[in-house]
């Protein structure tokens, strides 16, 4: 048995693309016996269409579906908890922040622009097609948001593991 306890809240990785929001959230999930849910993966899901082909239509058609997909989990999630993996850039709208934060623990995974760069398939993501300068805008912009949305900030710089040690060590 070991770690599991059931927890009455989501928790929710929000952080770039490339942070390690999915990779740590499923091990989190497992580990507390939760189900995972990926939003990207889950609107693909919804839409039949990957995010690239969806981004085709416009960041802005892109953020609305997002939107109503984040509402959805959060009302799916109820009663029982689930771990959420965010887009990189759903911090961007306030009211995805307000229906994650009603019922989570909210997680900043902090990586480094550099680690990312070293470590992403830049072609898969559709922001970071136009290169590594657009990354570190991204960050920049996005940050203080991170920062403000978060509970809890975990820098996933070196080893996942420890990244992942500190997260629950945090969460009992």
């Amino acid at each position: 048995m070991g770690m599991k306890k059931s927890f009455d809240k989501n928790i929710v990785f929000i952080g770039m693309p490339g942070s390690g929001k999915s990779t740590i959230g499923s091990i989190v999930a497992e580990m507390l016996d939760m189900p995972f849910i990926d939003i990207d993966d889950y609107i693909e899901e919804r839409e039949e269409k990957s995010i690239n082909q969806i981004f085709k239509q416009g960041e802005e058609h892109f953020r609305d579906i997002e939107t109503s997909a984040i509402k959805e989990v959060c009302k799916r999630s109820y009663p029982n908890a689930v771990v959420i993996s965010t887009g990189g850039g759903a911090v961007k709208r306030p009211e995805n922040m307000e229906a994650l934060k009603e019922n989570s623990i909210i997680i900043f995974l902090n990586r480094s622009v550099n680690k990312i760069i070293g470590d992403i398939d830049i072609q898969k993501r559709p922001l970071l097609a136009e290169g590594e300068e657009r990354l570190y805008k991204l960050y920049e912009e996005r940050y203080p948001l991170y920062n403000m949305y978060s509970d809890i900030k975990i820098d996933n710089d070196f080893c996942i593991g420890d990244a992942i040690d500190e997260i629950m060590s945090i969460l009992k």
